[in-house]
């Protein structure tokens, strides 16, 4: 053999000369190559994973394969440069040049596919959780460089995987079978213990690594972690299953295991879950839903199962669990997303799992609403006495009591902190109101159920007719939306400050919801858009609106544009940040952050529904502007329909209440007929029960 022709380690007498225990100078040298396509190590590894998390969870999760009883982790926590590395070392079996070759080496081996049924780590000892030989990869989103020194019986081998060598190799050699470099320094007899050490060099980041976010990252996505095992430790802190949510950190008696659903735990035949979940004490914004697992590792993080949002979105915002779904990962399957990022759902095992969740979370949301009920209804009577207060009222006044704090203990608006200034409006509108129903009573010749239900029927009359004048009065605001939509609108100029002015058409329930000029500037501020976007794909407009104690991102498309993906990821990016730097704890700040992107029409292709619900999933809602005006339509017939019913005398024959008819009417009211400034009176109904 000619000592300067590089060996392949696969073949055996190759091996056996390149075994880095010999010590002559002139030894042939390891040669290994990894064949790959073009754009595949940047498609596999910088655009799936970006944040350094994940791919520090994938190397974890290849120790765990290799049957490593201990992980150590060093990063970097002060200020990132040219020398600054990550080192991720496990004490597993280790590597010999063929499994370098064979097993580590090759891209997209699927260890678990129809065609490999290899679900044991080499003796055995555990299920693996690696499936598709891309972690990796996962290492080029963050670092430019990967050393990798495996260490097996008393022998190292050190190479090194480069990005911009490996993306320019084709370019260079003329062929697909990268060779990385091998680290001689490195390679040679050792006696440490056996395992894989890997350092990240050449940092994409700039910021240092907060450590201890690392470890609960860490226990969040691998629930191996924290036994008796299998040990991580990230800068010698250890990673323990305190640094996860846990069912103990529910709510006492908030919390269920799977077997107590009324549904079980079956999904279908022989797919069985198991797990947990239930409510924490207080909202939180990140860390929230429900984690799904298989073979012990996360598929899918703050999943609602694609539950629409609109079902007790004030409960997702403390719904927390763990639902642990291994048939997701069985041989020969196919169901969790490239970067184990999200469950397939589109998949019909996948899809059972979704109804399956989806019935869970709404079965769940339904015990939050019960016990919130219950729960705030004491806290209501413990709070200032005002039970034992109420005990000395009239019968009338606890009455009209009991029905004020039921309406408090049914809106989930309303939280803990706000009961000690909502009690002590109750009990100064108590009074009021009672006066004007015995005042109502008394004017009357006799008192009886009917007079009382005759009197609210007038209140109702006049509640309505109110609503009805502030619908008409809206009516400019929704015919002009509806005119900018088939005619085009001069963007900024004219979309912009006409949603910006009345925001209620962005949201039905904003009757009382204000623009947050502080908010809108840090977003403004902080998001901008990046400078080579399309003129087409810009946003007219990005601000933060509050309405109650939540408040919500709003960006603004223009009413031509056609929703894409990077739509989706940018509001994603903006709800985030916001989540991160406008939730606060003082009195004032909003409790909760959610997310509004319009746009002027919908997308189903190219995985763009399904980013969709997700979204839905984190309360980010996707709208176009003919759902905001088909909205507003509906509200306005609706408000026309209960005056109908409360108060048909203020109805005119043959009117229906639809926009075209709401004009005609403003064009009556104008000339002095209608629903105008001279409406008529309603009779006073007292005087005919007398």
């Amino acid at each position: 053999m000619d000592e300067d022709q590089p060996i392949d380690p696969r073949h055996p007498s190759g091996a056996e000369a390149s075994a880095p225990g010999n010590s002559e100078p002139d030894e042939p040298t390891v040669r290994f190559t990894m064949r790959f396509e073009p754009m595949t190590i940047e498609h596999l590894g910088l655009k799936l994973y970006s944040q350094f998390p994940p791919v520090i969870s994938e190397l974890v999760s290849n120790a765990y394969d290799a049957e490593a009883t201990k992980v150590e982790i060093s990063v970097p926590t002060d200020a990132i440069t040219e020398e600054s590395e990550v080192v991720v070392r496990d004490y597993g079996v280790g590597m010999d040049a063929h499994e370098i070759q064979d097993e580590y080496l090759p891209i997209g081996r699927n260890r678990r596919g129809p065609e490999s049924q290899e679900t044991k780590s080499k003796n055995a000892k555990r299920t693996v959780t690696g499936r598709k030989g891309l972690g990796k990869l996962s290492a080029f989103g963050v670092a430019l460089q990967s050393e990798v020194r495996c260490i097996r019986a008393g022998r190292e081998i050190t190479f090194c995987l480069d990005y911009e060598e490996i993306r320019n190799w084709s370019r260079m050699h003329g062929n697909s079978e990268y060779e990385p470099e091998i680290v001689t320094e490195r390679t040679g007899p050792t006696d440490e213990p056996d395992g894989v050490e890997i350092t990240l060099k050449k940092l994409r980041r700039k910021t240092p690594v907060d450590a201890a976010s690392l470890r609960t990252s860490l226990a969040r996505r691998l629930s191996v972690i924290g036994g008796q095992t299998f040990s991580v430790f990230v800068n010698g802190a250890e990673v323990a299953a305190s640094d996860r949510v846990s069912q103990a950190d529910c709510r006492v008696g908030w919390s269920w295991n799977v077997e107590e659903v009324p549904h079980g735990p079956v999904v279908d035949g022989s797919d069985v879950v198991r797990g947990w979940f239930g409510f924490l004490e207080k909202a939180r914004q990140v860390g929230r839903g429900v984690d799904i697992f298989a073979t012990g590792k996360a598929v899918e993080l703050s999943s609602y199962f694609n539950l629409s949002s609109t079902h007790a979105q004030y409960a997702r915002a403390y719904l927390v669990g763990q639902i642990h779904a291994d048939f997701l990962d069985a041989p020969g399957e196919d169901l969790v997303s490239t970067a184990r990022n999200g469950v397939i759902w589109e998949q019909p095992r996948a899809q059972k799992l979704e109804a399956w969740g989806q019935a869970t979370v709404k079965w769940a949301f339904e015990r939050w609403v019960e016990k919130q009920r219950e729960s705030k209804t004491k806290r209501i009577f413990d709070e200032g006495n005002f039970g034992q207060w109420l005990e000395g009222r009239t019968a009338r006044e606890r009455r009209t009591a009991q029905r004020l704090v039921e309406t408090l203990a049914d809106d989930p608006k309303i939280d803990d902190s706000s009961i000690p200034r909502l009690i002590e409006i109750v009990k100064s509108s108590i009074e009021h109101r009672a006066f004007e129903e015995v005042v109502g009573a008394l004017s009357a010749e006799t008192s009886t159920v009917e007079t009382l239900l005759q009197l609210f029927d007038e209140w109702r009359i006049i509640e309505a007719r109110e609503w009805l004048a502030l619908m008409d009065g809206r009516l400019h605001a929704i015919e002009k939306l509806h005119g900018f939509i088939d005619e085009g609108a001069l963007e900024v100029q004219q979309m912009q400050p006409l949603l910006a002015k009345n925001l209620w058409i962005l949201d039905r329930s904003w009757t009382e919801a204000d623009e947050q000029p502080t908010y809108s500037n840090l977003l403004r501020k902080h998001c901008k858009e990046p400078k080579d976007i399309a003129a087409e794909d810009r946003r007219l407009d990005i601000f933060a609106v509050r309405a109650g104690g939540a408040a919500t991102v709003v960006e603004i498309k223009r009413p031509e544009k056609t929703l894409s993906r990077d739509d989706l990821d940018q509001v994603e990016k903006y709800v985030d940040w916001a989540r991160d730097n406008i939730v606060g704890t003082g009195p004032d700040a909003p409790k909760y952050v959610n997310g509004l992107l319009v746009v002027g029409r919908h997308n189903s292709a190219g995985g763009i529904p399904a980013k969709v619900r997700r979204l839905e999933g984190d309360d980010i809602r996707i709208q176009t502007y003919r759902d905001l005006y088909e909205g507003q339509k509906q509200l306005y017939r609706e408000f026309d329909r209960r005056l109908r019913v409360v108060a048909p005398e203020y109805v005119r024959a043959g009117q229906t209440a639809t926009v075209e008819v709401k004009r005609a009417r403003g064009r009556a009211t104008r000339k002095g007929t209608g629903r105008g400034g001279s409406r008529k009176k309603p009779a006073k109904r007292r005087g005919s029960l007398r």
